[in-house]
């Protein structure tokens, strides 16, 4: 659907001899005779009449100067189509400024990195950060860096997917001409951490364990993998962390349970390197994630209490 062309100045011949006539007392308050013979009001609507012609060719861009401006837009060598009418010329300019071919933000180098291959699920932009040599334990600044962190599309059952080397490198190359001249590009694989889930889910009445485990099991896997967790279900987002009150309201909502409790209370969440525990007043309320990683399900271990014996 075109868009409507504004209407930059609607003023008629009229408005224009009104306006320069009510405008006569405060510059020439000697000036009193406004019949058409005056040789002043003559002037007034020769101008206005002239204006009205320049106002007129405002509101009115020829096909020729729309040619003139896409040809600035597409380089000097570019010519019309003979088979192409000038819309399709000016929608096909317009989707070409769409696309990006620079890359200078995050953004840019997200979603031309995405564009490298099809085989890309996810990206994610560091900017300052060199993740091919610095030590995961010990980030650091690192200016005219760019880390691209790269997630390829993998099966359900793939907890980890990987990249493949061929897949960093044809993604590199991509977007080494794309970059700025002082920004040096590193494409990598993602960091995973594992979190493992302990719990105990108490069932209702007429729910058996054999039926609810591997519901419960399975919608936990979903929700902290890679491509299909998340509460949008697209994945983890990258340096998100995991906390545990949404892991007691993702089991809640399963059907068949009646409420969910720590196990022996012992803490809900487990994770290797404890320094990622966040707690507050002693109590565990998240696994801390770094912003280059991403969650991936640990050990799951669930434990059921019926009311029937």
């Amino acid at each position: 659907m075109p868009l409507e062309l504004p209407n930059l100045d609607d003023r008629s011949y009229e408005d224009l001899v009104q306006e320069a006539l009510s405008l006569i007392p405060s510059y020439a308050p000697d000036w009193t005779n406004y019949n058409p013979s005056d040789p002043g009001i003559t002037l007034i609507e020769l101008f206005a009449y002239l204006s009205e012609l320049l106002i007129y060719r405002l509101n009115r861009v020829t096909d020729t100067n729309q040619y003139a401006f896409l040809k600035l837009l597409n380089g000097r060598d570019w010519q019309p189509s003979p088979q192409k009418t000038l819309n399709e010329e000016i929608r096909e300019t317009v989707l070409k400024l769409r696309q990006s071919e620079r890359a200078v933000t995050c953004k840019d180098f997200e979603n031309l990195a995405l564009a490298a291959d099809s085989k890309i699920a996810r990206t994610r932009c560091l900017p300052r950060r060199n993740l091919v040599s610095e030590n995961p334990l010990k980030p650091e600044k690192r200016p005219g860096h760019i880390s691209v962190v790269i997630v390829p599309y993998a099966p359900p059952e793939t907890l980890k997917p990987q990249p493949t080397e061929e897949l960093i490198q044809k993604v590199t190359k991509y977007l080494e001409p794309r970059r700025l001249l002082t920004t040096r590009v590193h494409v990598v694989a993602p960091r995973y951490v594992e979190v493992g889930v302990r719990l105990t889910l108490h069932l209702n009445r007429d729910v058996r364990e054999a039926d609810i485990r591997p519901k419960a099991i399975t919608i936990l896997q979903k929700f902290l993998h890679p491509l299909t967790g998340g509460t949008d279900g697209k994945g983890w987002p990258f340096g998100r962390n995991v906390y545990v009150s949404e892991i007691y309201e993702l089991l809640d909502k399963l059907e068949g349970i009646d409420f969910v409790t720590a196990t022996n209370k012992q803490e809900e969440l487990t994770v290797s390197d404890t320094d990622r525990l966040l707690r507050d007043n002693g109590k565990l309320i998240a696994i801390k994630i770094q912003p280059e990683e991403i969650v991936v399900p640990g050990t799951i271990a669930l434990k059921f209490e019926s009311p029937v014996k």
